[in-house]
């Protein structure tokens, strides 16, 4: 009687040796521990606030990236106008008159409250996420 003989390879030698480690993780008379406690409505509700797409903390950070935007087109538009009120002064032959200095003011203004604004926002965030983990725990 003849057996045929198959050349293994590595990683089939590999899988074969692996598979009674992976019988013990899997065995279907293992007995499956529950979570001591379930959690009940009120504590999803209290852990969906700083998890997944349309939560608190998803609109919070959305806003951070929007103020950030905000932020860089505030310094955009400061720019533009910087420059231009620079050559305007230049062309009237009056190169240290600043013409839109009252704008530039205003825009500097609101640059850093933008600033203030991301910043109390990001405090905001890891706030509720502290506040949701001590709630959780007691």
């Amino acid at each position: 009687m003849k057996f045929a003989t198959y050349k293994l390879s590595f990683r089939t030698k590999l899988l074969i040796g692996l598979v009674p480690l992976l019988a013990g993780f899997i065995a279907p008379n293992t007995p499956v521990r529950s979570a001591p406690e379930q959690m009940n409505r009120a504590e999803k509700m209290l852990m969906n606030l700083r998890l997944g797409q349309g939560s608190a903390t998803f609109y919070l950070l959305e806003a951070v990236r929007q103020n950030k935007e905000v932020e860089r087109n505030l310094r955009k538009a400061l720019f533009q106008i910087k420059e231009v009120d620079k050559a305007y002064a230049k062309s009237k032959g009056k190169p240290d008159d600043k013409y839109l200095e009252a704008i530039t003011v205003k825009l500097n203004s609101c640059q850093e409250r933008s600033a203030d604004v991301t910043r109390t926002i990001e405090d905001s965030v890891s706030d509720l996420k502290e506040q949701i983990n001590d709630a959780l725990l007691r």
